[in-house]
């Protein structure tokens, strides 16, 4: 419900924000400003949610995502607008923010370990199909405009309170989350200190997945699309086809990345499936037409994201339950700065170096992180492969 939500939000929300004034340079700020809060928020779930209460944290930011809704639904002052997109992170599909980061604390504390990462998949699963229908969905901007006879801004405000609504209806639900959402030991006095371990293997994972995020950072979405609208000239229908085919592809992806780890394991499946991916990433400029370009794009896609869940599930299985949510605020925070750092980078290279350059130098950066997680992990074993 949340991820349907922000995914048709995310889509038209550059837009919205040009209809009522901002030039493209501020609304980039705006978007880097909401990554940014949102990594700070993280922070401050990961310190103090096992004191407060996670249900109670994630009806608080599940709240705030609501109102936001709401404010955007009957307001156009931009002086109102900016600071309500930055602290709710507007615009963002998720993955870093405070509400996916619980609920992957929450999902780790309550399966077994040799169900985690089945778990994690089945989540990553139906939060990509909800995306993928959220893109979709975007086509009822275009109906209430023609059927209905209202104007661009007043369309934008009613997907804005469907937003609203969405977000409330998942606040409901997290308020009837089970008591076994919480941590079973709890220091009410101070937050849980670190072993000396887990600093290690938190440190090392911090700097490996701010290099992964990098380089994903150099060809996002909206960047891939505009490298197809420039180089063969595709419009956005088309475009949108290819997106919502490569989402439905991920998907499949998080439940083979659960079948294959139960039998080669986590650290295996996530560099065996993401260099190959890798490796089509910095081949992709170099195809001879559309439609060689277009198969091994989705070919990547169905490879590039089987590290996601295994690589969620790890991170919770190989520190202790009591650290989880310490862990999962901490962990994020170098992959936020650096993907909010990589697209103005990417953008730079794209206009003065070459159109075609972020994918190798992506690819690259992404394959030297494969080989050095594996290298540094393949020791580190989650509990139920040590079974």
């Amino acid at each position: 419900m949340q991820s349907f939500a922000s995914s048709f939000v995310s889509v038209f929300f550059a837009v919205f924000l040009s209809v009522i004034g901002l030039p493209l340079w501020q609304i980039g700020l705006v978007l880097t400003g909401g990554l940014l809060f949102s990594t700070f928020l993280n922070l401050v779930a990961g310190f103090l949610a096992d004191q407060v209460g996670r249900r109670k944290m994630l009806v608080l930011f599940g709240l705030i995502a609501a109102l936001s809704g709401g404010i955007f639904a009957g307001i156009s002052n931009p002086a109102i607008l900016i600071p309500t997109a930055i602290i709710s992170t507007m615009g963002y599909r998720g993955g870093f923010g405070p509400i996916q980061m619980l609920e992957r604390v929450i999902l780790a504390q309550t399966c077994p370990d040799e169900k985690r990462t089945r778990m994690y998949a089945i989540r990553s699963t139906l939060s990509s199909l909800a995306t993928s229908g959220g893109s979709l969905f975007m086509g009822m901007v275009v109906l209430l405009q023609s059927r209905f006879s209202l104007s661009e801004l007043a369309s934008y405000r009613v997907m804005f309170g469907l937003y609203a609504l969405l977000n409330l209806g998942a606040l409901i639900l997290y308020s009837q989350l089970s008591s076994r959402a919480e941590v079973e030991v709890v220091a009410k006095d101070r937050v849980v200190p670190l072993s000396p371990e887990t600093k290690r293997n938190i440190l090392k994972l911090s700097l490996l997945f701010s290099m992964d995020s990098f380089g994903g950072g150099l060809i996002t979405s909206s960047l891939v699309s505009y490298w197809f609208f420039v180089r063969f000239g595709l419009g956005m229908d088309v475009i949108g086809v290819i997106f919502s085919a490569s989402s439905l592809l991920s998907a499949l992806s998080f439940i083979l990345a659960a079948c294959i780890a139960e039998r080669i394991g986590l650290i295996n499946t996530m560099v065996f499936s993401h260099l190959p991916a890798n490796m089509m990433t910095m081949m992709i400029p170099f195809m001879p037409n559309l439609a060689s370009s277009i198969l091994l794009y989705l070919s990547r896609a169905l490879l590039s994201q089987m590290d996601v869940p295994t690589r969620q599930s790890y991170v919770m299985a190989i520190v202790k339950p009591e650290e989880r949510s310490c862990v999962a605020g901490i962990i994020n925070l170098p992959r936020s700065l650096t993907l909010a750092v990589s697209p103005s980078l990417a953008g730079f290279i794209m206009e003065f170096l070459g159109l075609s350059l972020p994918f190798p130098i992506a690819g690259g950066l992404k394959a030297a992180y494969d080989l050095t997680l594996y290298f540094t992990f393949k020791d580190v074993k989650p509990p139920e492969e040590r079974r």
